[in-house]
């Protein structure tokens, strides 16, 4: 007998104490397809970004799955201030914890993790940068460019800080991976000088030979942009 993808896992809200059962992806489920520049992930059937985030239907706190139910928030006043103003005045959006998790939904819980995320001090860029791309993917999914441009800046904004900081690096991609994506975002966004500027300090890091994945993307993408600048002068030319 087949395994159903989606299983209800018990979470309490770290804000508000509030007991729910949620959605939750099987590992074993996912198949990619394939991979994009930005490391968009399109998938064979469930798309685990959907489910990406939890959100409390009694306060509406709200943050990744990984730091639910685990992040302390006993020192963050400002957070639990939010939450409970929102569950004492009632102005709560409950969400139906279902098997399927519609776009309109996840892109609402990944803005209310969002807000919540940049009251933590510090904040994390990194988190907050993550969690915009979920967005940008959500709306190429869907086929709105125009949004996906907007969140692609917001996302360009937190990497970039997530690079000037130096904190909160993700081992699988290091401080060049980080570099490449503010390049990437800012090559799909038309930014192309800009682009290259990245492209060109990721190949001078010490960090590169560590990450040769990274240094083929940026060397392709690099190459796109070359590609099309030659392109415009030659119709130029015409």
């Amino acid at each position: 007998m087949a395994v159903d993808p989606i299983w209800f896992k018990e979470v309490e809200c770290m804000a508000c104490g509030a007991k729910q059962k949620v959605p939750r992806v099987r590992s074993s489920a996912l198949k990619a397809k394939a991979v994009e520049p930005d490391f968009h992930k399109i998938y064979e059937e469930i798309n685990p970004v959907l489910y990406a985030v939890t959100t409390c239907n009694e306060c509406n706190y709200s943050a990744r799955n990984e730091d639910y139910d685990k992040l302390p928030l006993d020192y963050h006043k400002e957070i639990l201030d939010i939450a409970l103003a929102i569950k004492n005045a009632k102005r709560n959006v409950v969400f139906p914890n279902g098997k399927e998790i519609s776009y309109d939904e996840a892109l609402k819980k990944h803005q209310l993790a969002i807000t919540f995320y940049k009251h933590f001090k510090p904040t994390n860029p990194n988190t907050i940068a993550g969690l915009y791309m979920h967005i940008v993917w959500m709306y190429r999914e869907q086929g709105n460019t125009e949004k996906e441009n907007e969140f692609k800046k917001q996302a360009v904004e937190w990497y970039t800080a997530t690079f000037e900081r130096g904190v909160h690096i993700p081992e699988k991609i290091g401080l060049v991976g980080i570099m490449y994506l503010v390049g990437e975002l800012k090559r799909q966004l038309g930014e192309n000088n800009d682009a290259v500027t990245w492209f060109a300090r990721i190949m001078q890091n010490e960090e590169i030979d560590a990450y040769p994945n990274i240094r083929n993307l940026a060397k392709d993408a690099w190459e796109k942009i070359t590609e099309e600048k030659r392109k415009k002068q030659s119709e130029a030319g015409k």
